[in-house]
């Protein structure tokens, strides 16, 4: 019996349906694990798919859930290979961009600021995607004290960033403390520089342990018992320069701290949040392949 025009195109579009189905009816319990947050076993059944269907068109998408399901898994090296090998075997697709901003997010997460400003400068995006480089950029150079350079990021496109010139001067303006001036004022009073630095613990601790080492050597040596009196007073050096070294190191840490709290709380105004921390991605993706 032969089959005319009309009912050859029938079949190949039921053909096409059904695989449709088929593919969705497969990743849906991918897909269900993924949003439980059950990444393991969705990067179990991510991969069944790939093995059964290794030509399907969801390729980009089911390969891109894996990267993410390693990254939420927080196996670093797995999801920037997964990410990697997605970029250049799409390189066309819209998954291609989230993989290459999710590359670019890897190393803010484990607080490499630098590595993330190279890995997200240059990169071209689809343009619901250039708000999230921009403001990763923006973030990551604000972490590393880069000012100047995140200002004129905001200068040159303004209207991708919440944040203002006006803002990032005020970062710049923070009154922060002289580890160098700690140091000095450490070495002429133990414990001056953590005073300055606002550690007054650490302070009390470090005027009381020199001034005990350094009396007791010297009443030790002025009993007659040198030897005492030299011991004490070689363990004395050592507190004394840990003494300045510490004082130096508190100032860090309060200007760290400062710093912190400042882009905290900007952060928190202006809901800055990482595309990975976006767990509604998937579906997105979903509903525009579909």
């Amino acid at each position: 019996m032969e089959m005319g025009p009309g009912k050859i195109l029938l079949l190949l579009f039921c053909s096409l349906h059904f695989t449709t189905i088929s593919y969705a009816q497969d990743l849906g319990f991918a897909d269900a694990l993924y949003a439980e947050g059950d990444y393991y076993r969705a990067v179990t059944e991510y991969k069944r798919f790939l093995h059964e269907n290794p030509t399907a068109n969801q390729l980009p998408r089911v390969k891109l859930n894996i990267a993410r399901c390693y990254l939420y898994a927080e196996r670093w090296e797995q999801a920037e290979q997964s990410l990697e090998l997605l970029k250049t075997s799409f390189p066309t697709t819209t998954e291609q961009d989230y993989a290459s901003l999710l590359y670019a997010e890897i190393p803010y997460r484990q607080g490499n600021y630098s590595l993330t400003s190279q890995r997200a400068h240059g990169l071209n995006l689809s343009p619901q995607l250039l708000s999230h480089q921009q403001n990763l950029r923006l973030w990551a150079l604000a972490q590393q004290g880069r000012y100047n350079e995140a200002s004129n990021l905001i200068k040159q496109q303004p209207e991708l960033s919440p944040l203002t010139p006006r803002e990032i001067t005020t970062l710049q303006q923070l009154p922060l403390k002289s580890p160098r001036l700690a140091g000095t004022l450490s070495a002429v009073l133990p414990g001056a520089g953590q005073l300055y630095a606002g550690r007054y613990r650490e302070a009390g601790m470090s005027l009381a342990l020199n001034a005990a080492f350094l009396c007791g050597g010297l009443q030790a040596i002025d009993t007659g018992n040198e030897i005492l009196g030299g011991i004490l007073l070689f363990f004395e050096a050592g507190w004394y320069g840990g003494n300045i070294y510490n004082a130096m190191n508190s100032t860090h840490k309060y200007n760290r701290h400062l710093q912190q709290s400042a882009l905290q709380q900007l952060t928190e105004k202006y809901q800055f949040s990482l595309l990975l921390d976006d767990r509604s991605t998937i579906l997105q993706l979903k509903g525009s392949l579909d």
